[in-house]
């Protein structure tokens, strides 16, 4: 059976809770333009920012218009007109201040894996902003380096993106890599498109609504010791 040698883990919503950080964010925004929080609107924000990102993936926007307008657009449909930049500077500081949270157990498994592979982070969004969350997160010592796209010139999927990182990982050859995180269009079509080894991590067990399919499909990340013994 195939032995890893390095593994690749995506961070928001697959070690650090993204969602939870994103609603302390969104609350504060929310409450700082005087707007109640209304059934569904977390959700409605949290579309829009998602659909802005995989905009950004395809290259359909660059990421300053990305970080901007998402928050136009959202209060556009309030019927407010904001500068987005600044609710940007209003929500990223939220983000960093309160998004280290880990998920359940993440930090046990990745204690245990540390001992015994080499663990990088691959990751998308604003540098400044995931280098805060990652030094109050406490993980730091486990991972033997880490790659955010701003970095690298390049967001996740582009191949380009993980030829970067590959360059910079001595000895590193795909077919001894596993990427684990939780975005099909990111991390997983991003590994398929590099030839390298997917595991989808996906502890809601949404639907797969694409042609492509990961190597791997768990629910928690403990999941990954029978993946990686198998």
């Amino acid at each position: 059976m195939k032995k890893y040698k390095y593994l690749l883990f995506d961070l928001d919503d697959t070690i650090l809770d993204f969602g939870a950080a994103e609603n302390k964010a969104l609350d504060f925004v929310l409450k700082s333009h005087e707007i109640s929080a209304v059934p569904g609107l977390y959700e409605r924000y949290k579309t829009i920012n998602q659909n802005h990102w995989e905009m950004l993936e395809r290259n359909e926007l660059t990421k300053d218009q990305v970080l901007t307008e998402r928050h136009e657009m959202f209060f556009r449909e309030l019927g407010e007109t904001v500068d987005g930049s600044v609710v940007d500077d209003m929500y990223r500081t939220q983000i960093a201040e309160h998004g280290h949270r880990l998920f359940e157990g993440a930090l046990d498994v990745i204690k245990i894996l540390s001992e015994a592979y080499p663990l990088y982070i691959i990751t998308n969004g604003v540098k400044d902003t995931q280098e805060k969350r990652l030094a109050n997160s406490g993980i730091l010592p486990y991972f033997k380096d880490v790659f955010i796209s701003e970095d690298t010139g390049y967001q996740k999927p582009m191949k380009e993106f993980f030829d970067y990182t590959a360059g910079r990982i001595d000895g590193f050859h795909c077919e001894d890599a596993l990427i684990i995180g939780d975005s099909l269009t990111s991390d997983i079509l991003g590994g398929i498109n590099s030839g390298i080894d997917t595991c989808w991590y996906n502890p809601k067990a949404k639907r797969n609504p694409f042609e492509f399919r990961a190597d791997f499909e768990i629910r928690q990340l403990n999941e990954l010791f029978h993946v990686l013994d198998r």
